[in-house]
């Protein structure tokens, strides 16, 4: 029979048949309780894709996401892949340690539980907080302030630029643009604060927000976020302890850099390719962000917006891969939801949210997007996968995790 590769047009699967692709489940034939289980469904690692991961709370779609990390790093082709996942729950450092207690589950699937060597990254001021409490972490990471706009600090402090405080933030900020370049620190900025002629009460309150993103933990005198791009690496970026104004200031950041380099580097691949050579100048980068509404909402913006949206706008071509995961798929950027070429849905039963990628599904579909959730049969794992590349919707029960799973649901049963 056919080989499922979604994610894969024709001329790929002819040319590479299944090289540079991961099992990620398998298609469920029939429907409810007689579903079984048929062929693998292949996934595409080795081009760019724009994929959102939907589902309501305790169907999987965390669990998926790591599915898919662990593809990605025991591809065939790794080394030409970075993953990076963006934790905002503080779970994937468990990837570290192999899935034994469901090594049942996976005997079933001719899989045995693995460890992955899955390196986990936390800001550089906060190792004091996570080795007292005997958190796992590898490394760690600051931004450098300078590399934060005068609009990036409104947006993390949530001040309007049009207020007295956004004028004296923008003011020191382009001072100290044109004195330093990108060589300043937030001692600096708070003295280029005092040096403007502003209301007293409104240089304290810009000088007290300065002071309370020093204690983030996250900032030093150098950026070390290209240390997350490394060939062949899992990187697991922990921003479990901010809100999620200061996780879209890291992400936007961390975005723009990678897809600046990564465009880069696509034109000196392209020229290359002209003299017949064949390299790869930097790694295809995979950044999956766990919910992602709160990074790229529906109404509103974050310090992540722009740079996301660019990512799923233009990211295929230069070479970066955006995975989305959220419960709340309607509460999504319309135009991050509109440019996914895979869709992965687990249980969703918030009319919205059912709505909201049924509009985007419905050319496919010959019934609606609710009719196949409820065909779905009621175990967890089970979901829908809309591939763009051969419009078609595949029933799919996702293959167990060979990696420990953090993100369970707790319960007060045990002693």
């Amino acid at each position: 029979m056919p080989k499922i590769s979604v994610g894969r047009n024709e001329e790929d699967r002819e040319e590479h048949g299944l090289k540079g692709t991961g099992i990620i489940g398998k298609h469920l034939v029939g429907e409810n309780e007689e579903a079984h289980k048929a062929n693998p469904i292949y996934f595409d690692l080795a081009k760019p894709h724009v994929m959102g991961v939907f589902g309501k709370r305790g169907t999987g779609k965390s669990y998926s996401m790591g599915t898919i990390a662990e593809e990605l790093q025991g591809s065939d082709i790794s080394d030409n892949l970075s993953t990076i996942i963006i934790d905002s729950m503080g779970i994937y450092w468990s990837m570290k340690r192999p899935n034994d207690r469901a090594a049942g589950m996976l005997e079933d699937w001719d899989i045995k539980p693995e460890a992955f060597d899955a390196k986990v990254y936390i800001p550089e001021g906060r190792t004091e907080e996570f080795e007292e409490k005997d958190m796992p972490y590898d490394s760690t990471f600051t931004i450098d302030p300078a590399e934060l706009s005068a609009q990036d600090w409104a947006m993390a402090f949530d001040i309007d630029m049009n207020s007295e405080i956004g004028i004296l933030l923008e003011r020191a900020i382009s001072k100290l643009d044109d004195k330093f370049g990108e060589n300043y620190d937030l001692d600096d900025i708070n003295k280029a604060i005092t040096k403007f002629d502003f209301d007293e009460s409104t240089v304290k309150a810009l000088e007290n927000r300065f002071m309370t993103a020093e204690e983030w933990g996250v900032f030093g005198d150098d950026s070390s976020l290209d240390q997350f791009t490394t060939r062949g690496e899992m990187s697991v970026v922990d921003v479990s302890m901010y809100d999620e104004l200061v996780r879209g200031l890291i992400v936007g950041l961390l975005g723009e850099k990678i897809l600046r380099q990564r465009m880069a580097a696509r034109r000196m691949e392209e020229l290359d390719e002209m003299q017949g050579l064949d390299t790869n100048e930097m790694p295809i980068v995979w950044m999956m962000i766990d919910e992602a509404h709160e990074f790229l909402p529906n109404k509103g913006e974050t310090p992540a917006t722009d740079t996301l949206l660019r990512w799923v706008k233009i990211g295929r071509e230069p070479g970066v891969s955006l995975v989305m995961a959220t419960q709340q798929p309607a509460k999504l950027h319309p135009n991050a939801l509109s440019q996914c070429d895979i869709l992965l849905s687990h249980r969703l039963t918030a009319k919205q949210d059912i709505d909201a990628l049924g509009e985007i599904m419905q050319t496919y579909m010959r019934h609606d997007l609710e009719h196949y959730i409820d065909a779905l049969p009621d175990r967890a794992g089970t979901g829908l996968i809309l591939d763009d590349n051969s419009e078609r919707v595949y029933p799919v029960q996702m293959r167990p995790r060979k990696s420990w799973h953090a993100g369970g649901t707790p319960d007060a049963f045990e002693d």
